[in-house]
């Protein structure tokens, strides 16, 4: 009897991790490690470094059995070569001259020098071609703003003559009025026989008289301009609060009840002043001012007063075709009396206050400590309306009774003058020198230097134009004074700066002739020299910052 049954065979082969190996590229054959074929790990008494630690990360690399050498075959002309063999040929002996002269390495660093030569010789080329162009453009554009400038100061010059407002100013127009005069006569002189020409000195002294008669109603609309800035200042010098430096340097207002009253006054002034108001706006601002001064009782009140009550009269009949402005103008003018009057009033109401302290209640401008007798006019006014040259001795004689003394001889106009020492100065100024001659001389000693003693025209190219004239320094490392100064034109005076030996320039007969200009000069000016030592380092000092100074009352004054 046959059993048959079913055996099961369990499979009971542990399972190995795999721990790497190699596979072949060509029949896929994986060789896998030696450990992963031995039996199972046994547990390790210590921790120690396996390889199933250490590969963690799979990785394909791709190995080739190195070949050095070639393949050896049964045939000596097959061979399978590496790729590094080179092949060798046997060529001609050649000595190391033949093999110099075949490289030519001369040649080429030559070739190389010559190209490189050409680069930057063509760079700075075009280096030295663009800073030519520049300096060109800078040459055009300083030529350019010279000429604009000599334009702008032509046309500056011919507007002072349309519409003059200062001194130097109505001098131009003299020295014009007078130099038309004297080249018309002149002319007649060469022109004409003696009836003619007595026929001509009338037309020209008329049309001179007519020139003089319009400048002069030019100087009274100017003067009048003058008063009416000169009532305002009277009014507004007390609105303005006392300012002084305190502690930190920090600026402190104080507003008294001096300064709040002006306030009210100048108000007051502003708008008897205005006269562009209707008819009921100025009757209004009138009775308002009227009944403001009922309470005083003074003359200066009741001439007031009496003049408002005159124009409300006019207002109020609608006198449309009456010219009031001259009215108007003898109201404001009583006005500014009061103003001058009203503090040494007395009320109607007996107000002992009112009149206790005159001082405080005084409205006036502030009076010029340092002053002086004008021995021509015989007026005490103050030392900055005198005339001062660096020829004089003493203050003798004002500006006023300069200029009309002026007016009898022929005029001269300061303006080029001025313009010269204000250049003076300011090229002193950029130098930082402490001199202070530049600054104390006047345009009368400018006038008297370039006219009399550089006879009015450049040294070195007897050029007269006054626009182009700059008086310099001679020697550049000196301070500038009337015995260091040289008259040149604006492109002389740019090259005589840059000169280091000017006796390598000059001539011998011009550099003794600058020198006789410049020992005329010490003696005419030798005043200014003494004073010089009093106040010199003295202009640097001088800083712009409010400082407070008290009000001057007439008691400070020590009259004999």
């Amino acid at each position: 009897m046959v059993c048959c049954g079913c055996v099961e065979v369990e499979d009971r082969r542990i399972k190995k991790p795999y721990l790497g190996g190699w596979k072949h590229k060509i029949t896929k054959v994986e060789y896998l490690n030696a450990e992963s074929q031995t039996g199972p790990l046994r547990k390790p008494i210590k921790e120690k470094c396996s390889r199933k630690v250490q590969y963690i990360s799979w990785t394909e690399v791709f190995t080739q059995t190195p070949c050095h050498h070639p393949t050896q075959m049964r045939r000596s002309d097959c061979f399978i070569s590496s790729e590094s063999d080179k092949y060798v040929t046997s060529q001609p002996y050649e000595t190391y001259e033949e093999m110099m002269k075949r490289l030519d390495y001369d040649g080429k660093a030559r070739i190389i020098q010559r190209n490189y030569r050409i680069y930057k010789l063509w760079k700075y080329i075009k280096e030295y071609a663009r800073q030519y162009r520049e300096l060109v453009q800078n040459c055009n554009q300083y030529e350019a703003e010279k000429i604009l400038m000599y334009r702008k100061r032509h046309q500056q010059e011919i507007l002072r003559r349309i519409n003059p407002k200062t001194r130097l100013d109505f001098d131009m127009l003299y020295e014009m009025v007078e130099k038309w005069r004297r080249d018309r006569l002149d002319c007649a002189k060469q022109r004409f026989f003696r009836p003619a020409f007595c026929s001509e000195n009338y037309v020209i002294l008329k049309k001179t008289v007519d020139m003089l008669k319009a400048i002069d109603q030019k100087r009274q609309a100017v003067r009048g301009r003058y008063r009416n800035r000169k009532r305002v200042k009277f009014v507004t010098a007390n609105c303005k609060p006392i300012v002084w430096e305190g502690y930190k340097q920090m600026l402190i207002e104080m507003d008294t009840a001096r300064n709040q009253k002006a306030r009210e006054l100048k108000i007051i002034y502003d708008s008897l002043t205005n006269y562009n108001v209707t008819r009921g706006e100025r009757m209004e601002v009138l009775t308002m001012l009227k009944k403001s001064l009922e309470a005083h009782n003074c003359v200066a009140a009741f001439d007031l007063i009496r003049l408002l009550d005159e124009e409300l009269t006019y207002l109020a009949r609608g006198m449309k075709g009456m010219q009031l402005d001259y009215f108007r103008e003898r109201v404001v003018y009583s006005y500014l009396n009061f103003l001058r009057t009203s503090h040494s009033c007395c009320c109607a109401n007996n107000d002992e206050d009112f009149c206790k302290n005159v001082d405080d209640e005084k409205l006036r401008e502030p009076i010029e400590p340092a002053t002086r007798l004008c021995h021509s006019c015989l007026r005490l006014l103050p030392k900055y309306k005198f005339t001062i040259h660096g020829r004089m001795k003493r203050l003798t004689i004002c500006t006023g009774c300069t200029w009309l003394r002026e007016r009898n001889i022929a005029h001269i106009s300061y303006d080029p003058y001025v313009f010269l020492l204000d250049c003076v100065r300011s090229d002193e100024m950029k130098r930082e020198t402490r001199s202070a001659i530049a600054f104390m001389m006047q345009k009368h000693d400018m006038h008297h230097l370039v006219n009399n003693i550089w006879h009015g025209h450049s040294v070195v190219s007897e050029n007269n134009d006054l626009f182009q004239l700059r008086i310099i320094r001679y020697d550049v490392d000196r301070e500038w004074s009337p015995w260091n100064c040289i008259l040149l034109t604006l492109e002389e005076a740019e090259v005589h700066c840059r000169i280091k030996d000017l006796m390598s320039v000059y001539s011998r007969p011009l550099v003794d002739r600058i020198l006789l200009s410049h020992q005329l000069a010490k003696n005419q000016f030798k005043h200014l020299k003494q004073l010089e030592k009093e106040f010199r380092d003295k202009f640097n000092k001088v800083e712009d910052k409010a400082v407070y100074k008290p009000a001057i009352k007439v008691n400070d004054y020590l009259f004999p």
